[in-house]
């Protein structure tokens, strides 16, 4: 079982809302994470995301080596070692198992291959469920996804702006035997994202020419194609918010995207799909006049 977790730490506030015992529980297990292994250094971001400062005081190192594990766990289809999960995160075998443990204590984790193994368990929903349930968007899009998925047997998902990539927050698969299958919670770089570009070419110019420096500077750090996504992007503009992507997250699949803002709200609208299945001469002529007018209707309400 495969769980995602886009965002834990905003779900936090909502502890102080528990009952007393849940609560007191739930605070233990954060604080035992903070307490696990504190001298030992750790990277403490993945492949394209922001680093933080090991000077900065208010940062607590170990706190974040908890949410790292968590974040490893939620991306892997299958269930992890402890000695998985060293490799995945650089920390100690012995750091592992003492978060590990903590974690099982608490229900958010289990055992799993003969016990031994860990995944992730239900309860982990709990963490992100006050973000998604915020989201007014979901709701008013839901029904323009099952439209789209439904007129164009492809996959359509509705994706938030997460620091430098973009995250599922609904997702309609399509009925097509070649759709392409995402999950809510699952994400993509912005930079070869159809729906990271179409969120990146509607924003503000201040803010667009920001992050658009940012994403440029991991894609040099990681040897990626800075003049692909220079190109996309000034594609995007021109097209008010409209994006395309063909082979350029993972071979094979593309996407076609358009941005969206609604009540201080970024987000985009997006169809993946096989480039197998769908030449670019469809992509264009076909999913983009269909994905527009569907965003437009909904703009409109």
């Amino acid at each position: 079982m495969s769980i995602s977790l886009p965002s834990l730490l905003p779900a936090l506030p909502s502890v102080a809302r528990l009952p007393g015992p849940f609560r007191c529980r739930t605070l233990d297990f954060w604080a035992a994470l903070c307490n696990a292994n504190e001298q030992n250094c750790i990277p403490l971001c993945g492949k394209g995301e922001e680093r933080v400062s090991h000077e900065d005081r208010q940062f607590v190192e170990a706190f974040a080596r908890g949410m790292q594990l968590f974040e490893v766990l939620s991306k892997q289809k299958k269930s992890m070692s402890n000695s998985d999960l060293a490799r995945a995160t650089g920390m100690p075998p012995s750091t592992i198992s003492r978060l590990c443990y903590t974690a099982m204590k608490m229900g958010y984790l289990r055992h799993s291959g003969g016990g031994r193994a860990y995944e992730l368990t239900p309860k982990t929903l709990n963490l992100g469920y006050s973000v998604l349930s915020g989201m007014a968007l979901i709701d008013r899009a839901t029904p323009l996804l099952k439209v789209l998925a439904e007129k164009t047997g492809q996959t359509a998902g509705l994706c938030v702006l997460d620091k430098l990539h973009v995250t599922f927050v609904q997702v309609v698969v399509g009925e097509d035997l070649l759709a392409v299958r995402f999950a809510v919670g699952g994400r993509m770089p912005v930079a070869t994202s159809a729906a990271g570009i179409a969120m990146l070419s509607i924003m503000p110019e201040k803010e667009r020419r920001i992050l658009a420096s940012r994403i440029r500077s991991e894609l040099n750090r990681h040897d990626g194609n800075v003049s692909a996504f220079n190109a996309l992007l000034q594609q995007s503009i021109n097209d008010s918010g409209l994006a395309f992507a063909r082979d350029i997250w993972r071979r094979g699949i593309g996407a076609v995207a358009v941005g969206i803002s609604s009540d201080n709200e970024l987000a985009a609208i997006t169809i993946p799909f096989a480039t197998g299945s769908v030449s670019e001469a469809n992509m264009r002529s076909v999913l983009a006049p269909i994905l527009k007018e569907a965003v437009q209707e909904l703009m409109a309400d």
